[in-house]
């Protein structure tokens, strides 16, 4: 199909045990289907918007940007509206449902207000255009129902908010490929921050610098070396990074108040 069509892909789906489908369609580069008054409908209103922008309008009149790639889930019954300004358009993917697995979501507390929010990371956007681009044969209705409710589930889950993910990811990078060196503003560098913040912030966050924590984290490989391999202390100094097995030992006995043989001798 050209850009610029929209298309509805289910009506009023036959009724299973779990749930259906009220309605789901897909927008693509084009102003939504929707009208222009606010408007509640019977059932959980699902909507992926993978491109463009504009904004959700609540039943009090707030408004909320939408910003894709985002999710925007309306409970039933509440009165809404979202959609583009003027002369904007964007992609969609959405869906209307009903039933006791939707409602199971609702009373885990996985859903609790209408509105748009990111999706939750590792949520994979195609898995539910996939879901939706076609209505099921009749003997496959109730899986797909189950399969609408699980990446529902998955989408609204709690994500680690983007400020945490940075630094767990700066973590991650000091802890990793332990026998280079690792200059301490290329880290700054690639999580896109300041040199002297990548500091302060991260000791504030986890106590020590960023190259004491590295440092650390060969001291804690050192030691699992030694308890679990028959390696030399000059090939485990060789892997994580020190310069011989005389500054490996020196930085040993600093941490764990023994030296390297003694401490393999005691965890034998």
């Amino acid at each position: 199909m050209p850009a610029g069509y929209q298309r509805i892909t289910m009506s009023d789906q036959e009724p299973t045990p779990f749930g259906r489908v009220l309605l789901a369609g897909e927008v693509c580069d084009a102003e939504p289907l929707v009208p222009g008054p606010l408007h509640s409908l019977p059932g959980t209103v699902i909507s992926l918007v993978t491109a463009g922008e504009g904004f959700y309008r609540h039943a009090d009149l707030r408004t909320e940007p939408i910003v894709g790639p985002s999710l925007t889930v309306v409970l039933p019954g509440e009165p809404h509206w979202y959609g583009t300004r003027p002369g904007q358009r964007w992609s969609e993917w959405f869906a209307v449902v009903e039933g006791p697995v939707f409602e199971l979501i609702r009373q885990t507390n996985r859903l609790t207000r209408s509105g748009p929010r990111p999706l939750a990371r590792g949520v994979r956007t195609a898995d539910l255009v996939l879901l939706l681009r076609s209505a099921p044969p009749r003997s496959g209705a109730e899986q797909q129902i189950w399969a609408l409710a699980g990446w529902l589930a998955d989408a609204l889950a709690p994500s680690v908010d983007d400020e945490t993910a940075r630094w767990d990811e700066a973590a991650s990078m000091l802890g990793e490929d332990l026998h280079r060196q690792l200059p301490m503003r290329e880290v700054a560098a690639r999580l896109d921050l300041d040199y002297d913040r990548f500091r302060r912030v991260f000791r504030d966050r986890f106590g020590r610098s960023p190259l004491a924590f590295r440092n650390d984290r060969r001291l804690e490989v050192a030691a699992t070396l030694l308890r679990a391999t028959n390696l030399t202390c000059r090939e485990i100094a060789r892997r994580i990074g020190f310069s011989d097995e005389f500054h490996l030992s020196r930085r040993f006995r600093s941490r764990y108040q023994m030296s390297p043989t003694a401490y393999r001798k005691g965890s034998g």
